[in-house]
């Protein structure tokens, strides 16, 4: 066996274990995501925070097949939206969108309060937040990761929204397996080295007594993130 085929036996390897890990940390945002993109009234007017990624590339199927008018808005130019710019700051139009999608992002602005204020004018009456937030999950994107959301947070937060629907997006235990597959992205070598190992364990040998713990001893202590929909 040349050291050529270990290698890319290895990053193939490194590959699915990537994607695996992605499926459990981010178990039930995309579902969330495709049914509340799903129901968008078709041409309606959407603003979306934040550019790229497997987020918005899902938005964009939505667009297209219902032909949705989406603007994006990023603060890093790298990421591709129509409009560069800092949200907090930025002077956006009153009244002027039917929905706001604000996935994965609230934790990276650095004043949520006064982005989610903004967002919440932007929006027609009767128009429709669609955000989601982590709660226990490793830091990510540093510098620009600042915070962390309590159901009871999110509620003070969207005060100025009415129908407010705040969910977890999986369980307690579920959580904890989640920290397990996201030493893949750690800092450090012996951390994503473990990860190797740790990952096909908590993903086939330890996801039967997950979902027994869950089952036996369910409690809204702890989840990896939470799913919102809001209405102004």
């Amino acid at each position: 066996m040349t050291g050529s085929y270990v290698k890319r036996l290895l990053t193939r390897y490194h590959f699915w274990l990537v994607r695996l890990s992605k499926l459990r940390s981010r178990q039930g945002l995309y579902e969330f995501l495709e049914r509340e993109y799903a129901a968008i009234p078709r041409g309606a007017s959407v603003l979306a925070v934040g550019a790229g990624g497997e987020v918005n590339q899902l938005l964009a199927r939505f667009s297209s097949a219902n032909e949705l008018d989406v603007i994006s808005i990023d603060i890093d130019p790298a990421r591709g939206p129509e409009i560069v710019g800092d949200v907090c700051k930025l002077p956006l139009l009153a009244n002027a969108f039917d929905v706001v999608v604000l996935s994965e992002v609230l934790e990276h602005l650095h004043s949520p309060a006064e982005g989610l204020r903004d967002l919440h004018g932007t929006l027609k009456h009767g128009g429709r937040l669609i955000l989601t937030v982590p709660f226990i999950l490793p830091m990510h994107d540093r510098p620009h990761d600042y915070f962390r959301f309590t159901v009871n947070g999110l509620e003070l937060l969207l005060s100025d929204f009415r129908e407010v629907d705040i969910s977890a997006r999986d369980s307690y235990f579920e959580a904890i397996d989640v920290l397990w597959v996201r030493l893949l992205q750690a800092d450090r070598r012996a951390a994503r080295f473990l990860a190797f190992f740790v990952v096909p364990i908590v993903f086939f040998l330890k996801r039967p007594i997950t979902l027994l713990l869950t089952r036996c001893c369910a409690t809204d202590a702890m989840t990896t993130g939470y799913v919102v929909t809001a209405v102004k």
